[in-house]
């Protein structure tokens, strides 16, 4: 994940583009001070549809990792 930060940080140039990962701390982090709320509520925003998804699909995640392990 560092890498990616740091590639981010320094190729993309242009605002719109910045991944989340690269633009909540870029943009709500100002020297020493943490905007927490803005940062917690940019990372609930970004993880709720991966949780979802995964919940619509973590039959089929155990049933394929179980595959061989069932007799």
């Amino acid at each position: 994940m560092t890498q990616e930060f740091v590639y981010g940080v320094t190729f993309i140039t242009s605002v719109s583009s910045y991944t989340v990962s690269v633009g909540v701390p870029t943009f709500l982090v100002r020297g020493d001070v943490y905007f927490w709320g803005s940062m917690m509520g940019a990372c609930l925003i970004a993880s709720v549809p991966i949780a979802i998804i995964y919940n619509l699909f973590v039959d089929r995640f155990v049933a394929g990792f179980t595959v061989r392990a069932v007799k």
